[in-house]
């Protein structure tokens, strides 16, 4: 009586440290069956336990998920855990996103996994890699990492809030504090907003003394001021410190759109930046609206910018992984006054990215024609999703490119914001007119979502940009390396050129060449610069 005691004791502990961190339990056999769950069965995955019995485990994840969750069986040793891993799960049975976890036991052929209901912190640990502690984020990085926070919260049906934070220092803050007391203050500060974000990476330093952190809803926004006015007291050798100003902005996500979400958290940032804590906005929904009520003046300013070309053409390099010779410039525009992105975000939404894109053209065929007429060197040109399905810019541009029959030698034509296309076919077309002429056309952002498996079925490119996103956490994410190796893989099948963007050093792309990337472009390879001038790397 008392070893059955003792097995319960010991099975209620063992599975009570399964649900402590997950909400399924699974086993499964060596010819991968379920031959054993136990928990929330109903509520995760929509199916009961007895339903999932003798179940093919591979066919409750998303297809993309499947390989991948394969590789990791396949290569996983006994009593090492495989995880965690944000993971999709089968749309057919249920549109929801999971973190699984497994391991094998030594001396069993047997795998045993767990699956939880993701919410952000874990899906953070699962897919993201944080910055350094004490390192916060520039106002740059800041954006892309919120909007890809936001985005997770929303696919959690979770709100977060932005608290702002502004204590511009004047000249007799940092004189009576001392440089060093100030930099000590400084870097006690980051720590502390990165051990209050959402996932230890969402903080960062917008501005000299203007910080901004995501966080959860339930952290208090006196609390945060009053933290770091502490920090300063404990940092000024007269313990004056300094006066912290705090506003939290919430996020309502439920209520915007992924790409409205983008425009107000752009728009909210900026106006921070400028006015500090004065800033009259309460929700991202709210700077969504002053966003909007601002564009009948920017409209005007916009087309100004437009017709008098005032912006610069600035040069990247994309380089042959293999040789480190350069294969082309991107050609990026770079606004004289403002923010380019906002810019462009702005022309997109007001239906003018057609008129940005036309100037564009014109400015860089006059460039290479004029300015690099003597030159070998090849560029791409960005074209928005809205441009490549007007009819009248597409006529245009052909006229423009006949013009000169020695520009389909040095001219790619690349696709941003396909998000705005909406009649694939029409696109199409447009891709092969431009084929036709001699000229290649690539699509930017590929990633690993249905729009882009769609967009590849549709649209003969020839060459496919993988998104940064993913080669960002390229070394430090098993999901986000399979998601290229098997987007590469993809390619490699359909003859479709890869170009891997966002590379920032050797050890990125060593592995995207053994992948089979061709080219790579990012700072490792050099920054946008004022001319097309390339050097490479030194080892």
């Amino acid at each position: 009586m008392a070893k059955q005691e003792d097995v319960k004791i010991q099975r209620d502990r063992f599975l009570a440290f399964a649900f402590a961190s997950a909400d399924l339990f699974i086993e499964v056999s060596e010819e991968g069956k379920i031959v054993f769950c136990l928990g929330a069965a109903k509520g995760l995955i929509g199916i009961d336990d007895k339903e999932l019995m003798s179940k093919n485990w591979l066919e409750l994840f998303s297809t993309f998920d499947q390989q991948q969750i394969l590789n990791l069986f396949e290569t996983s040793k006994p009593g090492a855990r495989c995880g965690p891993l944000l993971v999709d799960l089968n749309e057919m049975i249920i549109k929801r996103k999971a973190v699984f976890t497994g391991i094998k036991m030594p001396g069993s052929s047997k795998f045993y996994i767990t699956l939880g209901l993701s919410n952000l912190v874990m899906s953070k640990i699962a897919g993201m890699s944080p910055s350094a502690p004490g390192e916060l984020l520039d106002r740059s990085s800041f954006v892309d990492i919120a909007q890809d926070t936001f985005e997770f919260a929303r696919t959690l049906g979770q709100d977060l809030d932005m608290t702002v934070l502004d204590f511009t220092p004047t000249e007799d803050d940092r004189h009576r504090m001392g440089e060093e007391n100030w930099g000590n203050m400084l870097d006690s500060v980051a720590s502390f907003l990165q051990s209050q974000s959402v996932d230890g990476n969402s903080a960062a330093q917008i501005a000299n003394g203007r910080y901004s952190v995501i966080h959860d809803k339930d952290v208090n926004t006196d609390a945060l001021r009053e933290k770091m006015e502490k920090i300063a007291e404990e940092n000024d050798p007269t313990g004056e410190g300094v006066n912290v100003r705090a506003k939290t902005i919430t996020s309502k996500l439920s209520a915007l759109s992924e790409r409205d979400a983008a425009k107000a958290l752009v728009y909210t940032i900026n106006e921070f930046e400028r006015k500090g804590t004065e800033l009259t906005i309460e929700t991202l929904n709210n700077g969504l609206q002053k966003y909007a009520e601002a564009n009948a003046e920017k409209m005007q300013e916009f087309q100004s910018l437009i017709d008098r070309l005032d912006f610069k053409l600035h040069y990247q390099a994309i380089v042959d992984l293999k040789t480190r010779e350069v294969s082309h410039y991107e050609m990026l525009s770079r606004f004289n006054s403002g923010d380019t992105l906002e810019w462009v975000m702005f022309g997109e939404d007001m239906g003018m990215a057609t008129k940005f894109d036309a100037a564009v053209c014109e400015l860089a065929i006059n460039t290479i024609t004029r300015k690099f007429a003597g030159s070998r060197s090849k560029f791409s040109i960005n074209l928005s999703g809205q441009s490549v399905e007007d009819d009248e810019f597409c006529m245009e541009l052909k006229e423009k490119l006949t013009a000169d029959p020695t520009l389909k030698d040095r001219i790619m034509f690349e696709i941003t914001e396909s998000t705005h296309m909406n009649d694939l076919n029409k696109v199409n077309q447009f891709i092969e007119t431009l084929q036709a002429e001699g000229f290649k056309v690539a699509l930017d952002d590929f990633g690993a979502g249905n729009a882009s498996f769609q967009y590849i079925q549709k649209l003969k490119v020839d060459v496919v940009k993988i998104d940064g996103k993913y080669i960002r956490k390229l070394l430090s994410s098993s999901r986000d390396a399979a998601m290229v190796k098997n987007l590469v893989r993809m390619c490699q099948d359909l003859n479709i050129e890869v170009i891997a963007e966002y590379v920032e050093d050797e050890d990125q792309a060593d592995v995207l060449q053994e992948m089979g990337v061709k080219y790579a472009q990012g700072f490792f390879f050099g920054a946008p610069q004022q001319a097309p001038d390339y050097r490479p790397p030194s080892n």
